[in-house]
């Protein structure tokens, strides 16, 4: 108890922008939102809320998975909703919607630096993912009348900060990065090949790997990183706990030279912490309720498709007879 409580009489002095480095995020796992909402409540602003998973668009390839932040997947959905090409095979609702009782998120801005969303199962966080955002400046708006709370991020700060000298170091120390798998220069090392991911998690752990990257523009379009500024991205997995599984990316920037490039400094931009064996049972958990919802719109796309061959094969049969 006593160390809980230095622990946040020290983060009620630490500024914000050492915050997201510092702070024991692993240990974060298992624990409640409103604990974590304790302990970041000198330095960031949070909100807990039930989750809604949107079930908009369902085809017949939509599938399940065991990851709490992308739990239902439509290949495609993206492209069809805003080009609206809806078939038979196609099944859409603006307002369908899945909303487990047990499962639940907190949402938090810390400081103009970072911000996280963690999921968690029986008050229990399972996941957590930590963007480090780098505004110039972030302000949270509120409006009073519709009672909504939206969060504005102008420009990028693409200071070096404790944190990423921190973060650094520990990655250098580890000795275990590589690099993003598009990245085209084969002396690159490949992240796959430094750990060893096999196992029953290896397609959550290629999943954890794939939800961060260095993405070079933000939310709302927001330039992080310009286009003329010449970078990678630098992946670093720790996978020898798969209860406290996690995965940082930063930017490697480089420096211009007569000779060659160099790199200039690295640049925290996100970090992934997952208990994967519970983030597993939360997902199955949950699923037999879902999956029965999934199954039943299936069906209705069977039926209109089977009803649309049908219509379709009579008017041949109708325009195409022979006499």
């Amino acid at each position: 108890m006593r160390s809980a409580i230095a622990a946040l009489v020290l983060m009620a002095f630490m500024p914000t922008v050492v915050m997201a480095q510092a702070f024991d995020w692993s240990a974060q796992l298992g624990k409640s939102p409103f604990d974590l909402e304790a302990a970041l409540s000198q330095a960031g602003d949070c909100k807990v809320s039930r989750v809604t998973f949107p079930l908009r668009m369902v085809t017949k390839d939509t599938y399940l998975t065991d990851d709490l932040s992308r739990l239902v997947v439509t290949q495609g959905s993206e492209r069809i909703a805003e080009y609206g090409e809806k078939t038979a095979t196609i099944d859409y609702d603006a307002l369908r919607e899945f909303s487990p009782d047990k499962v639940t998120s907190i949402e938090c801005a810390i400081g103009r630096e970072a911000s996280v969303k963690a999921y968690a199962f029986e008050d229990r966080i399972v996941r957590i993912k930590l963007t480090f955002d780098r505004c110039r400046e972030r302000e949270i708006q509120r409006d009073i009348n519709f009672r909504a709370t939206w969060e504005k991020c102008d420009g990028a700060d693409l200071t070096t900060r404790d944190f990423d000298r921190a973060l650094d170091q520990a990655i250098e120390a580890r000795n275990t990065y590589g690099y993003e798998p598009q990245e085209s220069d084969p002396d690159l090392r490949d992240p796959w090949e430094l750990v060893d991911i096999s196992g029953e998690f290896e397609r959550a752990q290629i999943g954890g790997l794939a939800a961060v990257g260095c993405p070079p523009l933000g939310v709302s379009d927001r330039v992080i990183i310009h286009v003329d500024i010449k970078f990678r991205c630098l992946l670093d997995m720790d996978n020898e706990d798969l209860a406290r599984w996690s995965v940082t990316a930063m930017y490697e920037i480089f420096r211009p030279g007569m000779f060659g490039d160099t790199v200039e400094r690295r640049l925290a931009s996100m970090r992934l912490f997952i208990d994967l064996p519970a983030e597993r049972a939360a997902a199955q958990a949950i699923r037999p309720e879902l999956q029965t919802m999934i199954d039943d719109i299936k069906a209705k796309i069977a039926a209109r498709a089977t009803a649309e061959r049908t219509k379709r094969d009579a008017v041949s049969n109708i325009l195409g007879g022979g006499n």
